[in-house]
């Protein structure tokens, strides 16, 4: 795979509190950072279901940046005590495993989004210094609440909800909704509680017409409070299309989840399966390719990729 220079991999950071349980807060700290870093121009940042590939694993960086196309890799660890935190992080070449950068933080919880802007922001100027220009903004991560015990259930629900599961996803509404009741105004909790219940009722884990309704409900309040963020509208493309099979409202959707976050590969995945299921497989394939590229590890995107060739007969390019 071609190495681009300006390319990073944010690999799980481990959590090495003495409660293993807060293994959730460690990657949602390893996932907000990976949000950040794609919102700057020209840089290539490796999405979250490739990179998550190594979670657990002790590999070679240089075996890591052959196998996701990168120049560097962030390696990281989180100690959550309490109200603190300390997370070291480490930003290492993967051509000869040379140490770029490192630092340790310790920072009170309360400072949790301010930490993680901060360090992006060492991240991407790290990988300039090193690798030649990027244009850099000059905060890469806003708080969306301020109240950080309905942040810390959201990530909990996060959590959950990421195994894809009937019983994950149940519970991770109701961390969603301890959130909520945390913070009101809080919008990442609602659109996290109204995929969760579209996937349930579209799997049949629950009565269609309650999962649906109560999504809709859930998508339907936190636009209100946020009307621009891609969490949202990638949540009302997938109940949309998944959940009421309504394409065009689906399409719609996904065009404007993909407009404020083009490096989320989730959306184009989408797209690739409603352009699939239309029958449009020039499009659906584009699309394939290009995640493909972000990442290159995903099974569900090879998945995908394959099933547009079997849908054509192309069953060689398929297998």
């Amino acid at each position: 795979m071609m190495i681009l220079n300006k390319s990073v991999a944010v690999l799980p950071f481990v959590n090495i509190s003495s409660d293993a349980d807060n293994e959730y807060f460690s990657d949602g700290i390893t996932e907000e950072i990976i949000n950040a870093l794609t919102t700057v121009q020209g840089l290539k940042v490796i999405a979250r279901t490739s990179s998550f590939a190594f979670k657990g694993k002790n590999m070679d960086v240089r075996t890591i940046g052959r196998q996701l196309g990168v120049s560097t890799v962030l390696e990281g660890s989180v100690r959550k005590v309490e109200k603190r935190i300390r997370i070291t992080a480490q930003l290492i070449r993967t051509d000869d495993g040379t140490h770029l950068w490192s630092k340790n933080f310790d920072r009170e919880l309360q400072d949790i989004f301010t930490l993680q802007d901060e360090i992006s922001l060492l991240i991407a100027e790290k990988i300039r210094e090193n690798f030649g220009h990027l244009e850099i903004q000059r905060h890469l991560v806003e708080a969306p609440t301020k109240n950080i015990e309905a942040y810390n259930l959201y990530l909990k629900g996060r959590y959950h909800q990421l195994k894809w599961n009937k019983k994950d996803l149940l519970k991770a509404v109701e961390y969603y909704k301890m959130s909520i009741a945390e913070d009101s105004s809080f919008s990442f909790p609602y659109f996290g509680a109204g995929l969760s219940l579209g996937i349930l009722a579209g799997w049949e884990f629950m009565p269609y017409d309650e999962g649906i309704t109560s999504a809709d409900e859930f998508l339907k309040a936190g636009l209100q409070k946020d009307d621009k963020n891609y969490l949202g509208f990638f949540a009302l493309a997938t109940v949309s299309f998944w959940g009421k099979w309504n394409f065009n409202k689906g399409y719609d959707y996904f065009i404007k989840a993909l407009k404020h976050s083009p490096s989320f590969t989730d959306i184009e995945e989408g797209l690739a399966e409603l352009y699939t299921a239309n029958g449009e497989f020039d499009k659906a394939l584009n699309h394939a390719n290009h995640i493909l590229i972000l990442s290159p590890l995903s099974p569900n995107h090879y998945y995908t990729k394959a099933n547009i060739f079997y849908l054509q007969n192309d069953f060689e390019n398929a297998i």
